[in-house]
């Protein structure tokens, strides 16, 4: 759906967005009727019928106007799916029935296995699970929390809506997660790079972006604005500017988060290669940055201001890090194995320094 809603805003019909599915043209032109607002004949739009591209819109007197969204289509869709699900397949009449059984009981103190093992009616009527799915749902008198043990386990709460940073849907086709794993599938051995975001406080000016080649254990990281894509761009422009032409074959493929600071992270495919965006919080998309930023809370502790961070502080701590030996790299650490692979002259270009083992330091600075 984020596919067809993309090709809409390019100007292709419906023939070329079945040929660039692999799907029917019936299919595509389904979903289109079915997700869409109905409404009048628009001599305006010549392709497809919606108004996502016309250059009308704002002024124009039609209405309903014809907007295909593809968040809207796939919840449409979802609860197409899990309405029947929800319904419960038991008469009216067996409900009432039911429900003079159940909730007198209740208001007794009796809990549900009592009530249902006690009344061989009952049993006949529903199973003991059915009954408390039926309380759940509220289609009897009596309410959940009259349910003795209710409050003590935990419900499933409505989940938070994914919603992407970028607005222009098109620049996230063919970088989603799925992508990614594409690309990398398809291009063995290549060079994976993750980028995430390390904050103090909630009112900080200021963060951490870092930066993990997930071969080696490699973590770097560099002060940005907090929440500001255009800081993050900026910042990123200078660090590709100062390792040089080697910058794509270092870089290659680039993972980001859905984080507001990432909103222009597409803009990097100018200086290094393929850029790419983890599935909406999906923290385990990216495990390895993760997973790095443990040693970056040990000396930055979570709910710490970062304010008061400069670069020269963040360079020593990454270089005390990318020093620090790792069992899963052979007792190696991760500075000798990207000294190895990049050579020295890009780490002196990010300013990380081979620190003597037994002079690494992990403790708090702030």
């Amino acid at each position: 759906r984020m596919d067809i809603q993309a090709a809409i805003h390019d100007g292709k019909n419906i023939s070329e967005i079945s040929r660039m599915l692999s799907v029917n043209k019936s299919t595509i032109s389904r979903e289109l009727n079915r997700r869409m607002t109905r409404g009048m004949f628009c001599s305006t739009i010549k392709i497809i019928a919606t108004c996502n591209v016309c250059r009308k819109k704002n002024y124009c007197n039609f209405h309903p106007k014809l907007y295909y969204d593809y968040k809207v289509s796939d919840n449409k869709a979802r609860d197409l799916r899990m309405t029947p699900r929800r319904k419960s397949r038991l008469s009216q009449e067996t409900i009432k029935e039911i429900d003079e059984i159940v909730t007198p009981l209740i208001m007794r103190g009796q809990s549900l296995h009592h009530i249902y093992v006690s009344d061989i009616n009952l049993q006949m009527l529903c199973l003991e699970r059915t009954l408390r799915r039926l309380i759940y749902r509220r289609e009897l008198s009596v309410s959940p929390s009259s349910l003795r043990r209710y409050v003590r386990f935990p419900h499933r709460l409505p989940k938070k809506e994914k919603s992407l940073v970028i607005r222009d849907i098109r620049y996230i086709i063919g970088r989603k997660y799925s992508d990614y794993l594409n690309y990398v599938k398809a291009h063995q051995g290549i060079s994976r790079v993750e980028y995430d975001s390390v904050i103090g406080k909630i009112n900080d000016f200021q963060a951490i972006l870092t930066i993990t080649f997930v071969k080696y254990d490699f973590q770097f990281g560099l002060l940005i604005k907090k929440g500001d894509s255009s800081s993050v761009l900026e910042v990123l422009k200078g660090l590709y500017k100062k390792v040089g032409e080697k910058a794509k074959d270092i870089f290659e493929a680039n993972l980001c988060d859905n984080g507001t600071e990432f909103a222009q992270f597409y803009e990097i495919e100018r200086y290094v290669g393929q850029s790419f965006y983890a599935t909406p919080y999906r923290s385990n998309d990216k495990p390895h940055c993760e997973r790095a930023h443990e040693f970056v809370r040990y000396v930055f502790p979570k709910g710490k201001s970062l304010n008061k961070v400069s670069q020269e502080m963040l360079d020593e701590v990454f270089s005390n890090i990318n020093s620090y030996v790792r069992k899963s790299k052979g007792d190696k650490t991760p500075y000798d194995l990207v000294r190895a692979k990049f050579g020295k002259p890009f780490l002196d270009a990010i300013n990380i320094q081979r620190i003597d083992n037994k002079k690494v330091k992990l403790t708090q600075l702030i």
